[in-house]
């Protein structure tokens, strides 16, 4: 054994699933200090099966060792919201109900009240969202994951068959989000100008080879053959399809929490239910991922 081996503590790593269909909790573990290799692959295959991973007890990282911890599951990416970074870490973005604003109103950065999946308008979007929970509230304030390789297998052979080969045009914002988006969202989208991403509605995971239904609503402009009002109630209804309880696992933090989302097969949205005089401060990063398929 190296002396660098011998340095790294024994744990008891324990994985127990929440749901059939999602969702597993890690406990027996502590991320401040080094995971050997085999410990590491456990927390990374037991993500991809179970599309959302919780790392309990890690109240106690520095925004260093988050960030280690986080490299586990591949290279992280800046966040394309750069507006609210922990210092000294640019790859750590804040999600906090206590921000505001170019109005003074408070800004719900980076949190998401309707079903997703992060980034869609960009050629190469994350495959890991993970959140950390720095202060949460007493209760609500939930994270909700929706397996979207498990609704998807359970579709019926004709909705299979008309999303197969279908395409969205995704943009930082759609235009039918315009009048009510965060308004320096809107303002960065005006200002680009740039052209849309293309990707599939219906993705092959790159290292299951499963399907999985993948879009972002509030960032598609079209979904093939339609036009965007079309897509905004076709997307609605196939959220509405897919987000069915059995497939849904909804997380309510404990300071400490890591969670990590595999973007790649799942939609996820924010929860709003909580005291809002409470403070609820998330720390958030993203793995690169590759070209969807």
């Amino acid at each position: 054994m190296s002396a660098a081996a011998s340095r790294i503590p024994t744990q008891s790593m324990e994985i127990a699933k929440v749901k059939e269909h999602i969702g597993a909790i890690v406990t027996g573990i502590d991320l401040a200090h080094p995971i050997d290799v085999a410990t590491q692959k456990k927390l990374y295959d037991a993500a991809v099966e179970n599309v959302v991973l919780v790392i309990r007890g890690q109240e106690h990282l520095s925004p260093g060792q988050l960030q280690a911890a986080g490299e586990i599951f591949g290279e992280l990416m800046e966040d394309q919201n750069r507006r609210y970074l922990v210092d000294g870490f640019p790859l750590i973005s804040v999600l906090d109900n206590r921000h505001k604003d170019s109005k003074g109103q408070t800004a719900k950065v980076g949190a998401n009240a309707t079903w997703h999946t992060d980034h869609t308008n960009q050629e190469l979007p994350p495959k890991f969202t993970m959140l950390y929970a720095v202060a949460v509230p007493d209760k609500g304030g939930a994270t909700s994951v929706c397996n979207a390789r498990a609704a998807y297998e359970a579709l019926p052979d004709d909705m299979k068959l008309k999303i197969a080969g279908a395409k969205t045009e995704n943009t930082l914002i759609s235009s039918a989000r315009m009048k009510t988006g965060n308004p320096d969202v809107v303002k960065a989208q005006l200002e680009a100008k740039k052209s849309p991403t293309v990707h599939p509605l219906v993705r092959t995971h790159p290292e299951t080879g499963t399907k999985a239904v993948w879009f972002h609503k509030g960032k598609t402009e079209t979904v093939t053959g339609m036009s965007p009002e079309e897509t905004q109630d076709f997307l609605q209804d196939l959220t509405d399809k897919i987000t069915q309880p059995q497939f849904c696992y909804a997380h309510e933090y404990e300071k400490g929490d890591l969670l990590i989302i595999d973007d790649r097969a799942s939609l996820h949205k924010a929860g709003f239910d909580y005291d809002h005089s409470q403070h609820r401060r998330l720390y958030r990063m993203l793995v690169r991922g590759d070209r969807p398929y």
